[in-house]
């Protein structure tokens, strides 16, 4: 896992080296005191990402280094501390994806470059650091890479020409700066070399255009004293992006954010202006398209070499248009064959749908316990604060389990809580006093030390088939006792589908299939829409629908009014009264395995499956009791109830016109797909342009 990065890093890199990151091997020609980013850094170019002789040993120290004082300058006054630099220095050295080697030769530079200007080293607006030393430094960092000999005399060249560059008295720092255009254009040549991804590249090259649109403006001049002080807004939003390209993981990147936040606002002061254009920007970026999530929006709470536990992201944390289901939360549990899950319980209750494998759960409360045989399309309850353990009994098939959860004790908020552990996963038992553990065990504190302290395997372990055999022959032998009110699950691709034909079909289970589904107020079903076909555009009356893609790709349409009222409300007066009457908006996106999406009550939507595969949709109806899902075309469509009074009025044209276009579907609740005609893909409208539904 990447290192995150901090925020006060990542603003003060701002200040050094604005957004020219991608420029750092390109050299800013910009001398005198600048020795490191004029001279030999600048002899490396077309290699983004390492840094060259002087840079390598003052590079670890350009985040702590606010701008002025990188290679030494002074920014309008005194110089940062060097124990503090060195300090900051050996930090980066650490926290470096390199081997130990490379992370003391890392560190042998820092304390070089502080015993250097611990001596008086060169000042910040003074003599600049001999040239002949930085071509040595140079020439050494080539050969102290691990790259082929060419690569290492390539290297050596462009130290030696930018050397002679030096000697003809290059450009002076702070005197007239380098053309822009030429910057741009070596910042895209970098953006090329980089041996990254497609997207990569183009989001590189946008932030060299943004920065040579804003030094044409007359930006900020680089490198001169007094120069004007970067935007703190655009040192948040440099901030955020840098979070998101570096960032593994979810969670990482939003601590990142909240810490560009918290440094934003320290150098922002309390301006009114500023927070509320802050409060503008964060809720343009949380509820631009609030009803999709992709895989990335889950939080990886559990990982070892035999599984996976992925716990989703509060809703309510990405838009306020999803108060009605920040109570739940999603996980995904993924385990290798011959596994075991440790024992643990939630303080949450806890729906379960298994999407692939055979398992069995083990169950136990105060004074029961019982053990089930999962497969897949399995629904099963957990309540809260029973304690669960799980194993994968398939010696080749995963098991994957889709857990729906509603915390009891912290709204939107759950935790697990393992008793039968160790050091990891950590038992909670090791949290109360050893007098206390001693006294409620009766035991010796050196055996509850073993036996609290002995497991360090993790949360997900290696089962043995002796093992597995046996927790199997207790479910057939019926060794469990049942716990009070529970019930074995309930497989849905048992039960007869509600609505099947050549272009798909949809079970559903209700508190009449499964009574736990009563007490939770929760309907489960199942789509699997064919190949090339669709849903029919609906909505839910009363349950908002949580769903999950658990195989296929497609493409999902929902109908919301709440954007489209937020978007107008910045419009003048004339473009207002030109969109009059228009009061909804799509809101659309590809799907695949994995993805989440929101389906708010009273939304009609609709599900298109590619036409290369099948997909299929799990989905939990929150709020389900008294829910009727309503069916907007098809030959069941509720318009078709009209009276022909009714239509004439409402479609300003004559019943028979209306009852032609209502009657022509030939199918219900599963027809096919949108098609394109050659004459849209050659326009390029088909997906955003009008779709032909055969519902029609």
């Amino acid at each position: 896992m990447q290192a995150a990065v901090p925020a006060a890093t990542v603003l003060r890199r701002r200040h050094a080296t604005a957004v020219r990151a991608p420029l750092r091997g390109a050299v800013r020609k910009e001398g005198g005191s600048r020795a490191e980013a004029a001279g030999v850094q600048a002899g490396v170019p077309g290699e983004p990402g390492r840094r060259t002789a002087t840079a390598a040993v003052r590079a670890p120290l350009r985040a702590a280094v606010p701008r002025g004082e990188e290679g030494g300058e002074e920014t309008g006054g005194r110089r940062e501390d060097p124990e503090q630099r060195l300090q900051e220095c050996k930090r980066e050295c650490r926290e470096r994806r390199e081997g130990e080697q490379q992370r003391q030769q890392c560190e042998r530079r820092c304390e070089q470059r502080y015993q250097e200007e611990r001596r008086g080293g060169e000042e910040a607006d003074g003599r600049r650091e001999d040239p002949e030393q930085r071509l040595e430094e140079c020439k050494r960092e080539c050969r102290e890479r691990r790259e082929g000999e060419r690569q290492r005399q390539q290297c050596e060249r462009r130290c030696e020409q930018r050397y002679e560059e030096e000697r003809r008295g290059g450009e002076e720092t702070g005197g007239r700066r380098e053309d822009p255009e030429q910057r741009l254009q070596e910042c895209k040549r970098e953006c090329r070399e980089r041996r990254e991804g497609e997207r990569q590249r183009q989001q590189c090259e946008r932030r060299c255009e943004q920065r040579y649109q804003e030094e044409r403006r007359g930006g900020e001049e680089t490198g001169r004293h007094g120069g004007k002080r970067e935007d703190p807004r655009k040192q948040l939003e440099e901030c955020r992006r840098e979070c998101q390209e570096k960032q593994e993981g979810r969670r990482q990147q939003r601590e990142c954010e909240q810490r560009c936040e918290e440094e934003y606002r320290k150098h922002r002061g309390g301006n009114k202006e500023e927070e509320e254009w802050e409060e503008g920007q964060e809720k343009k970026r949380r509820e631009g398209h609030p009803y999709f999530f992709d895989k990335e929006s889950f939080m990886r709470q559990v990982r070892t070499e035999h599984g996976q536990i992925r716990v989703f992201r509060n809703f309510f944390e990405k838009s306020k248009l999803l108060l009605g289901v920040a109570n739940y939360r999603v996980a995904i549990i993924e385990t290798n064959p011959n596994t075991f899950v440790l024992p643990s319980h939630f303080d949450a209750e806890a729906l379960l749908f298994v999407v692939r494998g055979n398992g069995i759960l083990t169950l136990m409360c105060q004074d029961n316990k019982e053990a089930h045989e999962l497969r897949r399309g399995d629904i099963m309850r957990v309540r809260a604060g029973a304690i669960a353990s799980l194993m994968n009994k398939d010696r080749n098939e995963k098991l994957v389990i889709v857990c729906l959860l509603q915390p009891v004790a912290t709204p939107g908020m759950f935790e697990a809580f393992v008793g039968a552990g160790g050091q990891n996963p950590e038992s909670f038992y090791r949290s109360f006093s050893k007098q206390v553990l001693r006294a409620a065990f009766n035991t010796r504190e050196d055996k509850l030390k073993r036996l609290f302290e002995k497991q360090q395997k993790g949360p997900i372990i290696q089962a043995s088939q002796e093992q597995i055999r046996e927790m199997s022959r207790q479910i057939s032998e019926g060794r469990s006792r049942p716990l009070g009110g529970s019930r074995r699950p309930f497989n849905l691709l048992e039960k007869r589908p509600s609505h099947s034909n050549r272009h798909g079909e949809l079970r559903e289970a209700d508190r009449t299939d499964y009574p736990e589904l009563m007490d939770l107020n929760i309907q489960v079903s199942l789509a699997n829409i064919s190949r090339g076909s669709m849903i029919a555009p609906n909505y839910n009356t009363e349950a908002t629908k949580i769903a999950i893609v658990v195989g296929g790709k497609g493409d999902v349409q929902i109908v919301c009014p709440h954007l489209s009222r937020q978007q107008e409300e910045g419009r003048g007066r004339e473009e207002e009264e030109q969109q009059r009457g228009r009061h909804y908006q799509r809101v659309q996106s590809e799907v695949s395995r994995g993805t989440v999406f929101i389906v708010p009550a009273g939304h009609p939507s609709v599900a298109v499956s590619s036409r290369n595969e099948n997909l299929e949709v799990l989905c939990f109806g929150i709020n389900a009791k008294n829910n009727h899902r309503t069916w907007l075309a098809g030959r069941n469509n509720v318009l078709k109830q009209m009276d022909r009074v009714t239509k004439e009025l409402s479609f300003d044209q004559p019943a028979r016109e209306v009852d032609e276009v209502l009657n022509a579907p030939r199918e219900e609740v599963f027809m096919e797909g949108p098609k394109e005609s050659e004459q849209e893909r050659e326009r390029g409208e088909g997906r955003d342009g009008p779709l032909e539904f055969s519902a029609f």
